[in-house]
């Protein structure tokens, strides 16, 4: 049986295995038998137990890790669209850019200022 990793998991479908996880060690089964049933680590089992005997089931609950979509962007989503468009059709030497192919360098150089590129 090939491994989860729970990390690839929707959050909805992590939370309701550390629910089920919670729900079986409160009816004695085992710790190693839990992890198992449920496809979690040990440890995440025991901090969901913790979570539960702190604060009941809402802090067994987890939210999505990470940052929020869409923060720390530069550009609005119509200078984005843009930018792609500018990437699909044309080639950094056809708007007069030093690069041959599209590199980390010639995106950023287009990113800067994106709505002047349209030629």
């Amino acid at each position: 049986m090939d491994k989860i990793d729970s990390r690839t998991l929707p959050v909805e479908a992590l939370n309701e295995r550390r629910r089920r996880a919670v729900k079986m060690r409160l009816d004695g089964v085992p710790l190693q038998e839990v992890a198992v049933q449920c496809e979690l680590s040990r440890t995440t089992v025991i901090a969901a137990v913790k979570a539960f005997h702190a604060g009941g089931w809402k802090a067994v609950m987890v939210e999505r890790p990470g940052r929020p979509v869409g923060t720390g962007r530069t550009l609005t989503t119509q200078q984005e669209r843009e930018v792609q468009q500018l990437i699909r059709d044309r080639t950094s030497d056809q708007l007069k850019m030093v690069y041959a192919l599209w590199t980390r360098q010639a995106v950023a150089e287009l990113n800067g200022e994106p709505w002047k590129l349209h030629t």
